[in-house]
């Protein structure tokens, strides 16, 4: 097995010395700006150090992670590259330095949005007031809605909006005068009614050339699995599309269908009618391949939006680049030119990655 991350020891040794750097820094501003720390009381300086201090300094310093990042010593450490960083087998969360988890943590309750590092900190009603991970222990009692929530990976609600809010951005920047990205909140069947509305629209300002809609959403209420759509319409008839794809991520040869099948169906129905049935073509991918019988469940809930941001971002830039291979190509070729498009998950001959490099993929996206 390809060993990808930095042995444990290694690490420990790196966030020790990235714990010291902040110490000296904090301890040196400490003697020099008296009036700024706002929280020592009556505490040693050791004691204020080890608890207070950043927390102090992210708010006094109204652009406290800017300032530390013009230390070359810890900006060096903030972006190591992932093969400095140890990961938790189990989890796959990185170890990082105690101050390290503080700074992405201070940095998203504290300082300005634009400051936020996605993946790297939790939600700040769950840190403690020195910036650290609580424990879920230490909620109140009362705060049902924060125990629900209480996981900071990807199977939590929040992480997962989180991921999936970072993607959409991704993906939607690829958009074109005639593709739409719908990689939004809500279900399918709220995105195909979006794409008559524009179509008719096209229509009524008697702009009729084809339009091309990549949709990636929860299929249903009933069952929230992600999903990937590609619609082409001609708003000459805004009622009914010129061609259907969809794409999950549990095929394993084509032309079998995933067990998702009947939801994409039943939503494409709801919309057009029984007859769209004859018009959806499967393109999945078999990427849910890397998760095997004992495995923990929440391996699928983290793996799910990356294979779904892939295959949108895959359809989106073959809009760009060949949209005539998506209006008349063959499901094969298309599915090839897709796999083409997510190296990440392909090798350069098509066939598909080993589990463990996949799942370092999607480790290094967070």
């Amino acid at each position: 097995m390809i060993k990808y991350t930095t042995p444990l020891a290694v690490a420990i040794t790196d966030n020790a010395r990235f714990d010291k750097k902040i110490y000296r820094f904090l301890k040196k501003w400490v003697r020099e700006s008296h009036n700024e720390t706002l929280l020592r009381f009556d505490q040693s300086l050791e004691a204020y150090l080890a608890d207070g201090a950043l927390r102090d300094f992210f708010l006094s310093r109204p652009n406290a992670l800017q300032e530390l990042l013009q230390m070359s010593s810890i900006l060096k450490h903030l972006s190591r590259p992932a093969k400095r960083v140890y990961f938790e087998p189990s989890s796959g969360d990185p170890i990082l330095a105690t101050t390290e988890q503080r700074i992405y943590n201070l940095a998203r309750r504290i300082c300005v949005e634009g400051t936020h590092i996605p993946f790297r900190s939790v939600q700040p009603n769950k840190q403690t007031e020195a910036g650290d991970n609580a424990a879920i222990n230490t909620y109140p009692e009362d705060s049902e809605q924060i125990r629900y929530n209480s996981g900071n990976h990807f199977a939590s609600r929040p992480a997962n909006n989180n991921v999936f809010q970072e993607n959409s951005r991704s993906v939607s920047k690829i958009a074109a005068e005639h593709l739409h990205v719908y990689f939004q909140e809500g279900f399918l069947e709220d995105r195909l009614h979006d794409a008559i509305t524009l179509s008719k629209a096209m229509q009524l300002a008697g702009r009729m050339e084809e339009l091309y809609f990549v949709i990636c959403s929860r299929h249903s209420q009933k069952e929230g699995h992600f999903g990937v759509s590609l619609l082409i319409m001609d708003p000459s008839n805004p009622y009914f599309p010129e061609r259907v794809i969809v794409c999950d991520t549990l095929l394993k040869e084509l032309p079998q269908h995933p067990r998702w099948w009947p939801h994409f169906v039943e939503e494409f129905t709801n919309v057009f009618g029984p007859a769209v049935i004859e018009l959806i073509e499967d393109a999945s991918h078999p990427l849910q391949k890397v998760n095997i019988k004992g495995d923990n469940p929440y391996n699928h809930d983290w793996d799910c939006p990356y294979y779904a941001t892939m295959m949108a971002k895959a359809l989106a830039q073959l809009v760009v680049a060949d949209n005539k291979l998506l209006r008349s190509g063959t499901l094969q070729d298309i599915h090839l030119s897709m796999a083409r498009r997510m190296p990440e998950y392909y090798q350069q001959d098509d066939r598909i990655r080993d589990r463990q490099e996949i799942r370092h993929a999607n480790q290094l996206k967070r």
